[in-house]
């Protein structure tokens, strides 16, 4: 059951919690809204008629704009969190008092139950969208926003068959629907703090995407010329301007009959509740059963033609015989159809448009002709039902005209969509992951044959990714010629492509096994290998035989890739042998296939083999070596790549090989971190190398060494533990541990303060030396203590408070200051508020003295404490201050330093001594 529903959506660990969270916060707005809609629906079609519906249509468009810039003025000056809870507040207050103005049954009263209903679908679902992009990057989205959409879909289902139920079995009233919405609210505003709290233990700061007003302005303007030049964009906006007004008229026409058939409150809430949820589910299960279909057969033409024909075919039944069947069926065409392959075939429309244009366009939709068009849709009726008396049946005449604008415009389109699509193609503008999903559409597919017989190999190789995953019999003819072209990556990818055909094409794939790239070479012979007729075993070991060593080499690589043991058992010593003694211009790519097999073997046996290869006078062997070893996990490589991660040449693969080993090796690289007589280096890069090793058992080893290593080494401890704690949100941070280590930072703080401020240091080449180092070391513990800070508070949060600090301006600084005083503990304010504070270094040391009972009076004493300390850079500069006529207690602890464990000391200490 994991593995199919983890094939459906890929969610990763660390973010199951909240992706559940984000997506019953979805379930339950959705809920909410199918719950308000039939009620709202109801309340006014038996109040007031729906004859009144045009007037409601046309307030919503001139209410929405003004209501739609007090909330974006009202996001510019809050956070996201703050945002969505104050208007989740306000929502549920004005249920309460929406709930207590229905009982008046004054006309008003329905009119403006029905604009807030309208309007809380558009701004919940948005706020939705707009936290679910906070929260979750790029990739993540791509992952994740599926199951949100599902989350939706049940909800609405749920939301509508629970409304009908409640009201038809257990009679509760049409207006006490709002209470169970007041509790849904209140409900998402818990799932929403929720979310938050678990993204600020992530460090990552949410914020409201924005755009500067003055761009706005100016971009409207911009954008309507920018349209009115493009042919293609003018029919998308006229396109979905007719499905507005057309939606506006339908919408009219359903509930003219559905209130005709259902006078009475009660029963009209119960069927809108379960035709609402209804037909989410039905357009759900188009799109998901029907919708690739169609698409692969009629293309992005048919496919934007047909909610018009079906919306064609209902309005003339509505025109034949009007009624509640007619109502259901042209009303569901209109919510079945538009929801699912229309709104595919839109997308795809946009498909060729750059994407800043493409996003300019959207939002110029969004913003006017979504709503000026419904409100349009809305002067109409009222013209044709309050003045000239229109029934329902000659409304259908009315939606058939506009209907004919609209397919007229469907059919001009399939051309420019086409012409527009193979300029894009040319100036590769299209996104492959985005096209990959719609691909299979009959004229995306005739631009992409037609760019594969391009003489440009970057627009051939363009088009051969977008066609990696497709299945059509009419590009095979077109790919199979670019098997013999000259570049190697067009080579590859026409092979990939063919390799996803059903057809069979074993004959070309063998003629490939000779060929000169052994990526190549590599997919021809795991091709051949698994369409040929006979045993594969056989297949394997005649190719394992091949006096080719190209062929050879690469039936070792397919033969480690193999699932079947026995094949990969077919590779023994000798054959490895045999590759690693070949000689000639194919030899070191040879010893390259043999070190990536020999990692997906495996097999303790070849250990030998790839330990030689980690020595190999070639560089690209031995980074492939060293990436092997680390895929092994076997702990017998360990030395050896800890002594690559020294060298400057590999230190980046053994870095990521010794991470491969994940939690098993932790306490070996701890041991190597607080060893002084590993090179500083390399004890860095292992800080580095743990910090991609999100487990608790990286975090717990890391604090536990920050009371065993000099500052130099603690702050790239402290810099993997930021980096963790940014990796995964399931980590823990102890936090009496970082308390110590805050304390031990600040007391340094204020010591090297003193030290760094007393006036007797010699003015010698030594003495101002040690002074820059001195100075150099305040900043080192400034930057230590914020980021110790980082881990118990928001990273970003204290990374601006940092920069606060550090900046010149005035303003900057006091800003962060007022930050720190209101976030931090109180224990930690007395300790950190002195260096954060706009006060003198005296008074600072002074309170450093209070605070921690040290003093350092003179320059001998300061000495003393530094040659005692456990920093290297600061006792060797401390060694050479120290002169003959230093005290005999200061010589002394100079003559210790040469038998200190850390090298560094121990050589300045023999220096000092020559000197």
């Amino acid at each position: 059951m994991k593995r199919v529903f983890g094939s459906i959506i890929d969610i990763r660990r660390g973010e199951i919690a909240l992706t559940l969270l984000m997506f019953f916060y979805y379930y339950l707005l959705l809920v909410t809204y199918y719950f308000l809609k039939p009620a709202r629906d109801s309340l006014f079609l038996v109040k007031l008629g729906a004859e009144q519906l045009p007037i409601v249509f046309i307030l919503i468009a001139l209410i929405v704009v003004p209501i739609t810039t007090l909330y974006s003025r009202a996001s510019r000056s809050l956070k996201l969190n703050q945002l969505i809870n104050a208007t989740a507040l306000i929502l549920i207050i004005n249920l309460f008092v929406l709930r207590w103005l229905l009982e008046l049954t004054q006309p008003w009263v329905f009119y403006l139950f029905y604009i807030w209903v309208s309007i809380f679908g558009i701004l919940s679902t948005s706020q939705f969208w707009l936290l679910a992009n906070a929260v979750f990057d790029a990739t993540q989205a791509k992952r994740t926003f599926v199951l949100f959409g599902l989350g939706g879909i049940v909800g609405a289902f749920t939301g509508g068959e629970v409304t009908s139920l409640i009201v038809r079995l257990f009679g509760v009233s049409t207006e006490n629907l709002l209470f169970f919405c007041m509790i849904f609210l209140g409900a998402c505003v818990l799932l929403v703090n929720s979310v938050w709290a678990i993204k600020r233990r992530a460090d990552v700061e949410v914020a409201v995407p924005s755009r500067a007003k003055t761009r706005q302005k100016e971009s409207y303007g911009d954008t309507f010329k920018m349209i009115k030049r493009s042919r293609h964009l003018m029919l998308i906006v006229g396109i979905i301007a007719m499905t507005m007004a057309t939606a506006s008229f339908v919408d009219f026409q359903f509930k003219t009959v559905s209130v005709e058939a259902f006078p009475t409150k009660q029963e009209l809430t119960s069927f809108l509740g379960r035709f609402y949820g209804r037909l989410s589910l039905i357009s759900f299960l188009f799109q998901l059963l029907f919708s690739y279909r169609v698409l692969r057969v009629l293309g992005v033409g048919g496919v934007i033609l047909f909610l018009p024909f079906g919306l064609l075919a209902a309005s003339v039944a509505m025109l034949v015989y009007p009624g509640l069947l007619a109502g259901i069926f042209v009303r569901g065409a209109d919510g079945v159809f538009k929801y699912s392959i229309d709104k595919t075939g839109r997308e795809l429309l946009f498909l060729p448009v750059p994407l800043e244009v493409k996003k300019r366009t959207k939002i110029f939709i969004d913003m006017f002709v979504d709503r000026w068009f419904r409100g349009f849709a809305g002067l109409l009726l009222l013209l044709f039902v309050s003045v000239l008396g229109f029934s329902v049946r000659q409304l259908s005449v009315v939606v058939l005209l506009i209907l004919a604008i609209w397919i007229t415009m469907a059919l001009l389109i399939r051309k420019e969509y086409v012409n527009a699509f193979r300029k894009a193609l040319e100036r590769r503008e299209i996104d492959p992951g985005e096209l990959r999903i719609n691909i299979a559409e009959a004229s995306t597919l005739k631009a992409l044959r037609t760019a594969l017989a391009s003489k440009n190999e970057r627009q051939i190789a363009y088009a051969l990714e977008m066609l990696s995953d497709i299945q059509d019999s009419e590009i095979v003819d077109t790919i199979r010629p670019l098997l013999h072209h000259e570049s190697n990556e067009i080579r590859l990818k026409a092979a990939r492509v063919l390799q996803a055909q059903e057809s069979d094409f074993v004959a070309e794939m063998r003629e490939l096994l000779t060929d000169r790239d052994p990526n190549v070479q590599r997919h021809a012979m795991r091709y051949v290998c698994e369409r040929s007729e006979g045993d594969q075993f056989d297949l394997m070991k005649s190719h394992l035989e091949d006096p080719d060593l190209r062929i050879k080499a690469t039936a070792m690589s397919c033969a480690a890739e193999h699932r079947d043991l026995g094949v990969r058992g077919l590779v023994d010593d000798d054959v490895i042998r045999q590759l690693l003694a070949s000689e000639g211009e194919d030899a070191e790519s040879v010893r390259l296939r043999v070190a990536e097999a020999l990692g997906k073997l495996n097999n303790p046996k070849f250990r030998g083999h790839l330990l030689g290869l980690m020595d190999d006078p070639s560089p690209v062997v031995v980074e492939q070596a060293i990436r092997s070893a680390g895929r092994t996990g076997d702990r017998e490589f360990v030395p050896q790549l800890l002594k690559k991660l020294s060298d400057k040449q590999y230190r980046w693969p053994a870095r990521d090989a010794l991470a491969g080993y994940g939690d098993r090796i932790v306490g070996t690289l701890s041991d190597h971190i607080v060893d002084t007589s590993v090179p500083v280096p390399v004890r860095s890069r292992l800080c580095r190398v743990l910090s991609t090793i999100p487990t608790q058992h990286s975090v717990d080893v890391l604090i536990s060494t920050l009371d065993q290593v000099e500052s130099v080494i603690k702050y790239h401890v402290i810099k993997a533990l930021n980096n963790l704690r940014v990796r995964s949100l399931e980590l823990k941070f102890p936090r009496e541990p970082i308390t110590d280590a805050l304390l031990e930072e600040t007391e340094s703080y204020y010591t090297i303060l003193q030290i760094l401020h007393i006036d007797q240091h010699p003015d010698t080449p030594a003495g101002r030396l040690l002074v820059k180092a001195l100075e150099e070391k305040t900043d080192e513990n400034l930057e230590r203590i914020f980021r110790l800070l980082g881990l118990r508070y928001p990273a970003k949060d204290i990374y601006s408070a940092y920069l606060g600090i550090v900046s010149t301006r005035k303003d900057l600084r006091a800003n962060a200051i007022e930050f720190l005083d209101n976030i931090l503990r109180k224990d930690l304010k007395r300790y950190l508020s002195p260096i954060m504070d706009n006060i003198s270094d005296d008074a600072r040391i002074r309170r450093g003295r209070e605070l921690f009972g040290v003093t350092v009076n003179d320059v001998n004493e300061s000495l003393e404490y530094l040659l005692k300390g456990r920093d290297p850079w600061l006792k060797a500069c401390a060694i050479f201050t120290v002169t003959k006529e230093s005290p005999p207690e200061i010589r002394k602890l100079v003559e210790e330093c040469r038998t200190d464990p850390h090298p560094v000391i121990r050589e300045t200490a023999f220096l000092a001594a020559n000197r």
